[in-house]
């Protein structure tokens, strides 16, 4: 008997870790959870100052926090691209065609249905985005203000539809 109680105390450590993994994964997961989904926007319900909105966009955002967007530009060309939200405080890089050519992102988690994420290109504030999932989770209104590399100056009030 003193062996096997030997023997658990040996592995307890091992243990004790694996759940502590599993409790931070799941915490992960919940901190965006509302969120996770395809979001299809609605650009009539929509305003992109000074515009011209895109024709057409979804966003995939995934348990993880891993945000995919695809669409189609106002001129009608392809854009892709995606970020990471995590909300650890944490810098994570921007891939693809991003309109306001960010190259990393941080964000936080303002009330329970509210994230705000911080563009960065090259080190310099670029863009602020509010993410807040409506009442029931159906519609998310994404606000975004910021400066195109150009150095144009947006102000989007984006309504996307839960899929």
């Amino acid at each position: 008997m003193n062996r096997s109680v030997s023997d658990s105390r040996k592995y307890f450590p091992v243990l004790a870790l694996l759940v502590l993994l599993a409790l931070v994964s799941a915490t992960a997961v919940a901190q965006t959870s509302g969120f996770v989904g395809t979001w299809k926007l609605n650009v009539e319900k929509s305003k992109y100052e000074p515009g011209p909105p895109p024709k057409e966009q979804s966003r995939t955002w995934d348990a993880a926090g891993k945000v995919d967007v695809q669409g189609t530009d106002a001129s009608g060309k392809p854009r892709q691209y995606g970020y990471t939200v995590n909300l650890d405080g944490k810098e994570y890089p921007a891939t693809g065609e991003i309109p306001n050519g960010a190259d990393t992102v941080v964000s936080k988690r303002v009330d329970q249905n509210t994230i705000e994420s911080n563009f960065t290109r090259a080190g310099k504030h670029v863009e602020t985005a509010r993410f807040i999932l409506s009442e029931g989770g159906k519609v998310m209104t994404l606000t975004a203000k910021g400066v195109t590399p150009s150095g144009v100056h947006y102000n989007t009030v984006a309504r996307m539809e839960k899929q």
